[in-house]
């Protein structure tokens, strides 16, 4: 048999693929049977693109063509993206700290079931690093849907189309065509089920039901990722019976978020990914309020059942909600050494070595908490080159002293230093009365 590994990807295994492409990729398939090897010799290399970054930050990945685990020669006629491209440009753009989000532009009927469900864990894991959306640009069906559903906000334009939630698997007997050719084809094996879809027999009931049996295991994984995905029960799934789905009846049911062009999806984007001069400590002491503040409303709540009701004045809400001085000023000083805690965590970090420069931006540049900025730190090559805005700033400022051998006064006016030269690059006028 010529291009077996091929063969072996088209019949006999189970498929998320709109059943009319299916037929196309056959009929390439086909008619190649009788053309010579080379025919298919283009190394994957050469047809890897990585993605493009927007002005405003955006990885724009594409999700192209048929998909299958590792392409091959199919894509002369039509079309592969393979799983492990996008997974690595995913990867990528994860570590990239010129990329703030990610958009993945998906035209797709779907493809393979082998190495789906893997490469759509990563992009749903992925989420908790950087944002990332989808767009159907213009159709994402089977395979493309699953990788769609993987991303936190998914949209389509009004032409669009999304769903086909179903795995289909053939099976071609080409006994008949043996016979005609003057073939006869004797196995000798061992094992009842050791020939089981071979194209030279006629498909057993056996094997039939064996291949049906891992349809619906697939089918169960398939309705159930994307139940996880979209956060929407699997019976709802499941009611779709693998059909298609226009822009209106996508967003009615949950199966997207919304009509949009690329243009407008990739600008909003931009918008909500745009970098925040907001620090991580700030933040934190102001939850730390917000958290003390409850906590003493509610405990006002308990304490006042048996009490007498008084009204109560401007003055004493006033108090309740801004805390004392003292109080503010805890809160403020916790903020900072948590700050500091982060930097020096992503700093001093083993995965850091062979990586300085994108230590130094996830550490100062965005709000990553160690974990994440470790994780990225993890799956960047060794002297990662990085830019960003901050980038010239931070390298005139020394690194904070950090640790509990430092001074207090001397980390807050390193901190207060570098903060206060990095917002300056971006045109930010600290306030003097506000901390770090």
């Amino acid at each position: 048999m010529k291009y077996p590994r091929l063969w072996s990807r088209l019949y006999n295994t189970p498929l998320a693929i709109g059943f009319d492409k299916l037929r196309v990729i056959e009929g390439v398939f086909r008619k190649h049977l009788d053309e010579p090897l080379a025919a298919f010799s283009r190394p994957e290399s050469n047809r890897r693109s990585s993605y493009s970054v927007s002005g405003g930050g955006v990885a724009v990945i594409p999700v192209q063509g048929t998909l299958v685990q590792r392409s091959s020669g199919l894509d002369t006629e039509s079309g592969l993206t393979s799983y492990a491209s996008i997974g690595a440009q995913i990867r990528e753009a994860m570590a990239d700290t010129q990329v703030r989000a990610v958009l993945m532009e998906i035209d797709s009927p779907g493809g393979e079931v082998a190495g789906l469900f893997d490469l759509v864990d990563t992009i749903y894991q992925a989420r908790s690093i950087k944002p990332v959306w989808a767009i159907a640009n213009e159709n994402a069906y089977s395979a493309a849907y699953a990788i769609a559903s993987a991303a936190e906000r998914l949209t389509l334009p009004r032409s669009a189309g999304v769903g086909s939630i179903g795995v289909v698997a053939m099976h071609m007997d080409q006994s008949a065509k043996d016979a005609k050719q003057g073939y006869v084809y004797t196995p000798v094996f061992a094992g009842d089920r050791k020939i089981d879809g071979s194209e030279h027999f006629p498909l057993t009931p056996e094997a039939k039901s064996s291949l049906q049996s891992e349809v619906d295991r697939l089918y169960g994984l398939f309705v159930s990722t994307v139940a996880r995905n979209r956060n929407i029960d699997a019976n709802v799934v499941r009611a779709t019976e693998a059909g298609w789905l226009n822009p209106q009846e996508a967003v009615a049911s949950g199966f997207a978020d919304g009509i949009a062009t690329f243009a407008e999806t990739l600008s909003e984007l931009e918008r909500r990914a745009a970098p925040s001069v907001t620090t991580t400590g700030v933040r934190a002491a102001a939850h730390h309020v917000s958290t003390i503040r409850k906590r003493q409303m509610d405990e006002h709540q308990d304490t006042a059942v048996d009490a007498p009701q008084e009204s109560p004045s401007v003055e004493s809400h006033a108090q309740s909600t801004k805390g004392t001085p003292i109080e503010v000023e805890a809160l403020k000083a916790e903020g900072q050494t948590a700050e500091r805690s982060r930097i020096a965590a992503i700093l001093n970090a083993t995965e850091a070595e062979g990586r300085t420069d994108l230590a130094r931006s996830l550490a100062l540049e965005t709000d990553l908490d160690a974990t994440s900025a470790i994780k990225v730190l993890s799956s960047a090559p060794e002297q990662a080159k990085v830019g960003g805005l901050l980038n010239a700033a931070m390298a005139s400022v020394d690194n904070p002293i950090v640790g509990a051998d430092a001074p207090e006064d001397e980390e807050d006016n390193a901190v207060e230093a570098m903060t206060a030269r990095a917002l300056s690059t971006l045109g930010h006028k600290p306030n003097p009365n506000q901390g770090v």
